[in-house]
This record gives C-alpha cells, sequence and structure tokens, in this order.
C-alpha cells in the first residue's frame, strides 16, 4: 500500500485531526469537498495528506 492509499482507524474527529495534524475545521472542509472520505470508522488519508502538503507549499509562496 503506497501512501496515496493509507487508511486510518478514527473513531472520531479527534482521532482523524491528531492523525493528520490539522484542525477539526480542515478536517469538515475535506470532507466537503470531497478530499476526505470514510468508510464506516477507516478513512482513507491519502489525498487528505498530499492537499494539507500542497496547501502549507502555496501558503509558503505568498509569505
Amino acid at each position: 500500500m503506497n501512501a496515496r492509499n493509507t487508511v486510518v482507524l478514527a473513531l472520531d474527529e479527534a482521532d482523524l485531526s491528531e492523525a493528520l495534524g490539522c484542525s477539526s475545521e480542515d478536517i469538515e472542509s475535506m470532507q466537503n469537498d470531497g478530499v476526505l472520505e470514510s468508510q464506516g470508522q477507516l478513512w482513507e488519508v491519502g489525498p487528505a495528506r498530499d492537499y494539507l502538503r500542497d496547501a502549507v507549499w502555496a501558503d509558503s509562496l505568498w509569505r
């Protein structure tokens, strides 16, 4: 399984936020945008990690 297909077990939003290292608002935004999808309590986080990495990179360009 490559990093793009990483799946984590998250019992609640706090677990998911901790696994991705972002705020609960970011989690909600990624869910609304279809970047982060669940399969019950299993979450495929590869695309979300890519999204967060790209957001940090883009943010560094504007500073």
